[in-house]
């Protein structure tokens, strides 16, 4: 098995066999393995990342919205590429939604310790809008964890995304939102998931959820989506989606591999506090 980033090739090309790094058309996207449609806005915080090309733009990630002016997603979602916009309000993204803000990208804040083209624990950038958001019932704020949140609770959380279902060469392609209950696993169990010490990009700042008996999980098109923890009430993302082993929801692997977005907190503040 090889390691898969989550982004979609910008190019159309052919799909790859299972067990190789995937190359998919840059269409509106399928939806996470196992998972089912999220119910109207029940995901506030979530938006899609679209990289423009001409005259169009398609669906690459997901991202979260820090605040009216800023957005969370994965770095590898937006290396090379300077020209992105972002929908936040989206349900369906294959219809004109009267909910949808679409806005540019003004700039680009990448983690100073990811290395282009790979994934690792610093697998986090932070998009500066154009313009801000207006906030309604259908785009609200993601709610930040404490700076000191474990790395290595357990318990459900929320994987949500415009993800493609499966590897295979006709995937499913559905435009809803989708969403699954996954539980969180130790970074020992991770680590042993992984193949052991030093066998995948794996770090001491990474969440990973299972269930290691495979069928649900993240997939193309989920990269730097968030995964919630429920918690009073409250949404809480304690992760980005960054990486997974291929096929998508393999046995024996975790279903997603995370940024622990705790640990980058001070860092986000400050980009932020920059402007």
């Amino acid at each position: 098995m090889r390691l898969i980033i989550l982004v979609l090739s910008a190019l159309v090309g052919a799909l790859t066999a299972p067990g190789s790094i995937e190359s998919k058309p840059s269409l509106p996207q399928g939806r996470i393995i196992g998972g089912l449609d999220a119910l109207q806005h029940e995901f506030p915080s979530m938006v899609s990342v679209r990289r423009v090309f001409l005259t169009t733009n398609s669906h690459i990630c997901g991202g979260t919205i820090y605040n009216n002016l800023w957005v969370l997603t994965a770095a590898q979602c937006v290396v090379g590429n300077n020209n992105y916009r972002v929908w936040a309000g989206s349900h369906n993204i294959n219809i004109a939604e009267s909910t949808r803000q679409d806005i540019a990208v003004s700039r680009v804040e990448i983690h100073p310790d990811y290395v282009a083209g790979e994934v690792g624990p610093s697998d986090i950038a932070l998009l500066r809008l154009a313009t801000p958001l207006t906030f309604t019932q259908a785009i609200q704020p993601m709610i930040l964890p404490p700076e000191d949140h474990s790395l290595n609770e357990q318990g459900p959380v929320s994987l949500v995304g415009w993800g493609a279902t499966s590897t295979g060469t006709l995937p499913s392609n559905p435009s809803i939102l989708q969403k699954a209950i996954i539980p969180l696993i130790t970074y020992a169990q991770c680590e042993a998931a992984n193949g052991g010490p030093g066998a995948s990009p794996l770090g001491p700042t990474n969440v990973c959820t299972g269930p290691l008996t495979g069928g649900i999980g993240a997939c193309a098109g989920d990269g730097g989506g968030p995964i919630y923890r429920r918690e009073d009430n409250r949404q809480i993302q304690i992760g980005i989606v960054s990486w997974i082993w291929t096929p998508c929801a393999s046995p024996d692997r975790p279903s997603g591999v995370f940024v622990g977005v705790s640990h980058y907190v001070p860092w986000m503040r400050q980009i932020i506090q920059q402007g």
